[in-house]
């Protein structure tokens, strides 16, 4: 498959799961033969990432093996379609300025799409942190003859990182399931203000909320591709939403930084703490706390339960066993490995 023909397959509505995965694979192939980058999950203890104060930024490999996560690769790729569109109609007359955080050696939610659009149309920024992965994107740009765009390389920590503009599109995908470990959120809060004042920012709403659910059997529907219907689910009593413990809007996320305080019980910085009560509900010791995360990429372009990596549920060990009538408190606790703290108050 050409770049035109992955970017027709992963664009096209009417394309199947398989069609799509067979894309993504293809352009992972494409990819991996120029640059020698070979996607890995790199399990082992963080091997080249880099630690950073907000965050571990994963190594190439493990930025590369995002591809894999498919429906992740075509919800975001479609996003950023959508997105440039939208642009060019709110910005018309001139070029559309992307800042693009945390490419990875692929630029993959961007580098399929270029070819669909003429030389001076764009002004594209690829921003990482690890030289090797934009290294590896410029002999991706080189070879796909993508030269006619603006393409600028910038070496740097975008949880830092001062634009010398201000974007009309912002992408930068850097998180895990319920955002642990990466560093989003500041990613977030660095570079949501200086996006232009009309612009978009992908992504465009995140947000974890705590249920009570069923776990195992959950896990097992949707493996089998048999996935619930999640509103009858909850209408049966299989599954109950308890609060949204945290919502990441771009542009409220450096007020939310600006508010963060230190946390008396563990010394570290956190995020708009939320009290929440266990609530008493039939067979309550058959359920599992759980962190569920939905990401609304662009407009109608989301991620919903299991449908991602990032968007698996974590189970919520401090919780257990679950007790009508207890009380916790959960904040999103900064630092250089971001996680959900969960607090027990008191028992019921």
């Amino acid at each position: 498959m050409t770049l035109d023909d992955i970017s027709d397959t992963l664009l096209d509505e009417a394309s199947s799961p398989t069609h799509l995965r067979e894309a993504l694979d293809a352009f992972a192939r494409l990819c991996s033969n120029v640059t020698g980058v070979v996607p890995d999950r790199s399990f082992d203890a963080w091997a080249d990432d880099s630690l950073l104060k907000d965050g571990v930024a994963i190594n190439p490999e493990a930025a590369a093996h995002c591809v894999k996560d498919y429906q992740r690769s075509v919800v975001f790729i479609r996003a950023v379609h959508t997105a440039i569109n939208t642009a060019s109609d709110r910005f018309a007359n001139q070029p559309i300025e992307i800042l693009y955080a945390g490419c990875g050696p692929f630029a993959t939610l961007l580098l399929p799409l270029l070819g669909r659009f003429h030389a001076g149309e764009l002004q594209v920024h690829l921003l990482d942190i690890h030289q090797r992965s934009l290294d590896s994107v410029g002999q991706l740009v080189e070879h796909f003859g993508l030269q006619s765009h603006y393409i600028h390389f910038v070496q740097d920590d975008a949880c830092r990182y001062q634009h010398p503009g201000s974007p009309h599109i912002i992408i930068t995908e850097t998180m895990q399931k319920s955002l642990e470990q990466e560093p989003q959120f500041a990613v977030t809060a660095n570079l949501a203000p200086q996006l232009h004042g009309e612009g978009i920012f992908i992504p465009q709403k995140i947000e974890v909320e705590l249920c009570l659910a069923h776990l195992d059997a959950e896990t097992a529907a949707f493996k089998r591709g048999d996935a619930p219907d999640l509103v009858a689910l909850e209408e049966a009593g299989g599954r109950y939403p308890i609060a949204t413990v945290f919502s990441l809007i771009p542009d409220q996320a450096a007020a939310l930084e600006q508010r963060a305080c230190q946390s008396s019980s563990t010394g570290m910085i956190e995020l708009n703490p939320v009290n929440v009560t266990i609530p008493s509900v039939a067979h309550l010791n058959n359920f599992d706390a759980l962190l569920f995360t939905r990401v609304q990429a662009f407009e109608q372009h989301q991620l919903l339960d299991y449908e991602s990596e990032i968007t698996l549920p974590l189970r919520c060990t401090e919780m257990a066993p679950l007790k009508p009538g207890d009380h916790y408190r959960i904040s999103f606790q900064l630092g250089n490995y971001p996680k959900f703290c969960v607090t027990r108050l008191c028992d019921g």
